[in-house]
């Protein structure tokens, strides 16, 4: 039997050790799943032996990683609760966060998250999901490269060299709109994106696409193929004189900036509305939550707004 079927070789390049894929995949699996798993289930699903699963659901056992239930399936165990907290604040994840992303999506009725841009890519610290997706399918730790228009928020706040290097990465007749939707979030502090040729019902199957996927993670090549597939999916920006009109827009994703204590932009807020038909009252309401709940996180981390 062929362990493993999925690719062995992760989104970013390289090969990885079987083993230690292995490992990972039955804990993605338990979690992705959200509910316990036999070793049969978790054999079959991962296409690995069941003494294979069994071996690994010992030692992850023996350390409290899962815990076997009186039905002899397993479901993730509180030996992860410590280096799952660790890695947040490693993260940088914001006090408070995953109770304001609530507030903020029931506010504005459709998810709400929160990702930290790096030099190389975007990560989603949190993610509420609302009543909706943020945009399709993405969730807590998802990570994509930064490519423009993914960062916006926190790109429009660096240097020029940084915000150059950022713009290189879209196609050249993007690249002005991208510029202009830079200074837009620098003198509004939001950034409001249309839907492209996707509608909203597209973005919806993709987004089940990659939750069916969730749970086969050895189909790692495929979901990112997905994930990147979404990330590329947005509308022109709208400009300061779009959103100030009377005409109801088509909007996919609002961004807002979060600052560090130093004054930095660190992190950018999302909300997903992906409604073919935003009105201006609509609009207004959104703009005025995101930065609030922006404003709120900034105060957290000691910056005065």
């Amino acid at each position: 039997m062929s362990e493993g079927g999925g690719s062995l070789e992760r989104a970013r390049g390289g090969a990885v050790s079987p083993p230690t894929d292995r490992v990972v995949s039955v804990v993605e699996l338990l979690a992705a799943r959200g509910a316990p798993c036999t070793i049969a289930q978790v054999a079959d699903t991962l296409r690995l032996s069941r003494s294979t699963v069994a071996a690994i659901l010992g030692a992850l056992d023996a350390r409290g990683w899962v815990r076997r239930e009186i039905d002899l399936a397993y479901r993730l165990g509180p030996g992860l609760i410590g280096p799952g907290a660790a890695a947040r604040r490693t993260m940088g994840v914001l006090p408070g966060l995953d109770d304001a992303l609530a507030r903020l999506s029931a506010q504005v009725d459709c998810g709400a998250g929160l990702a930290v841009v790096t030099s190389n890519d975007l990560t989603f610290l949190a993610v509420d999901p609302g009543r909706g997706r943020l945009p399709a399918g993405i969730a807590t730790g998802w990570t994509v490269p930064l490519r423009a228009p993914a960062g916006a928020a926190v790109i429009a706040f660096t240097d020029q060299a940084r915000q150059r290097a950022w713009l290189g990465t879209a196609a050249p007749e993007r690249r002005p709109e991208l510029a202009a939707a830079l200074h837009c979030i620098q003198s509004t502090g939001v950034g409001v994106w249309g839907i492209a040729a996707a509608d909203p019902g597209m973005l919806d199957v993709l987004a089940e696409v990659v939750e069916h996927l969730a749970e086969d993670p050895t189909r790692h090549a495929l979901r990112e193929r997905v994930r990147t597939l979404l990330a590329g999916i947005s509308g022109r920006p709208y400009n300061a004189s779009d959103l100030a009109g009377d005409e109801a827009l088509p909007i996919s994703y609002l961004v807002a900036p979060v600052f560090d204590a130093a004054g930095r932009a660190v992190w950018e807020l999302q909300i997903g509305p992906l409604k073919s038909s935003a009105s201006r009252e609509e609009r207004a309401h959104y703009i005025e939550q995101l930065t609030r709940t922006a404003r709120e996180l900034d105060t957290r981390t000691g910056v005065n707004t």
